[in-house]
């Protein structure tokens, strides 16, 4: 009996195409919203937590300069403003702290390869460890070593980007063994870094345009600030965050005579805002798309209505041939979760090839980009389509299921 209920609601819908199109398409509208806002949303979070992950993520901890207050004469004789190789130390020194490096930024300046090419670039300080720390890879030759800077050496290493404008033509690995000119000082190129994109998470420096020197060159040699280090540091695990801070503070407050020149970042905490927030967006972008949902399930039962309405002398027949209240319950029950639930799957079905079309338009403008696809969009659409068939099919049919049906053959 339920399979003939079904045939039948089917052939009524079969009888008037054009209708039941405008009705689904409501519907359709809805899911394929929800498919494609959730995927790209959750694709744009991906992208960029996969940035933030490779360069420490969660782990990633930060010491920065900050003023402080000298209040004793005999504290402002000894006092060291900023980081110094005792505050490495002494952090070095902190339990559950994997790693940790000093690095100065010293601004943008003139970078030269030959009289007539130039560009700007961001001059960076590194200690040893931070490149490797950053999780940056090579492109060609070596990364910035200890002796480097203890023998006051100047040599450097380059970005892509930045080696592709300086050297134009030329492959990445053609830098190293080069001479470019840092303002005016000569730096021997040892090595090039890969290209990198970051999604604008930075730390004090461009991912695409930087020159890396060592730190102890930039200081002893050419007189750069001393005070322009921070100290970023690699925990074990973000679950100690907390207390590496802690127990780093009071290291740093020990050398610093416990002035508080400086401030830290616990990037677990930011970063866990950080996903709060974009759970939140997703919730409210499922909402708008719901919004439309139910706009379609008030359509779906509008026609339903009207079908009802033009269908009473049928009611009444089936009636008086035996049909039963149930029977005519199930038949527009069945019509209002088709119309919803085939819509719902026609806007899925556009949605995912909405989605992958957008994913192949935004990677050839940002390669780094993670095209992914909701399955919860896709289960929440299928499932409040056939929820919205039932609970807005479910006022049209009851109304048809107690008609009377003298009334109904007076029609």
């Amino acid at each position: 009996m339920f399979w003939e209920t079904a045939r039948l609601a089917l052939r009524t819908l079969r009888g008037n195409v054009f209708r039941t199109v405008l009705t689904m398409l409501s519907v359709t509208i809805g899911t394929f919203s929800i498919v494609v806002m959730l995927s790209l949303a959750q694709s744009g979070q991906r992208t960029l937590s996969r940035a933030i992950e490779q360069v420490g993520g969660k782990r990633m901890v930060l010491w920065i300069p900050n003023d402080g207050e000298v209040t004793s004469a005999r504290d402002r004789a000894v006092y060291d403003d900023g980081f110094t190789d005792q505050d490495l130390l002494a952090l070095r020194s902190v339990p559950y702290l994997s790693s940790v490096a000093s690095q100065s930024g010293y601004g943008s300046e003139a970078v030269w390869a030959t009289a007539d090419v130039r560009d700007n670039a961001d001059i960076v300080g590194v200690g040893a460890g931070v490149l490797e720390t950053l999780g940056w890879p090579l492109s060609a030759g070596r990364l910035l070593s200890d002796r480097d800077g203890a023998a006051r050496r100047r040599v450097a290493v380059l970005t892509t980007p930045l080696v592709e404008s300086l050297f134009p033509g030329s492959p990445a690995g053609y830098a190293v063994g080069k001479t470019v000119f840092v303002g005016k000082k000569p730096y021997f190129v040892v090595g090039v870094l890969e290209r990198r994109d970051t999604m604008g998470v930075n730390f004090g420096f461009s991912w695409e345009r930087s020159v890396f020197i060592p730190q102890l060159t930039a200081e002893k040699r050419e007189g750069r600030a001393e005070e322009a280090r921070f100290i970023l540091g690699l925990t074990e695990d973000g679950r100690y965050n907390e207390s590496v801070v802690a127990m780093g503070n009071a290291a740093l407050l020990a050398n610093h005579r416990g002035v508080e020149d400086f401030r830290s970042l616990d990037f677990s905490g930011f970063l866990e805002q950080f996903y709060t927030f974009f759970r939140v967006l997703d919730a409210i972008v499922a909402l708008i798309a719901g919004i439309s949902l139910i706009a379609g399930g008030i359509g779906v039962m509008n026609i339903m209505l009207v079908s009802v309405t033009e269908r009473v002398r049928e009611i009444g027949i089936r009636k008086a041939l035996g049909a039963s209240q149930r029977d005519i319950l199930g038949q527009f029950l069945i019509e209002a979760c088709v119309l919803s639930l085939v819509g719902g799957l026609i806007g899925v079905g556009l949605g995912l090839l909405t989605t992958t079309g957008a994913h192949w338009l935004i990677q050839s403008f940002q390669a780094s980009w993670i095209g992914e696809y909701s399955l919860l969009g896709v289960a929440l659409s299928i499932g409040v389509t056939t929820l919205i068939g039932l609970v807005f099919g479910a006022i049209p049919a009851w109304r048809a299921a107690r008609l009377d049906v003298v009334v109904c053959l007076r029609r």
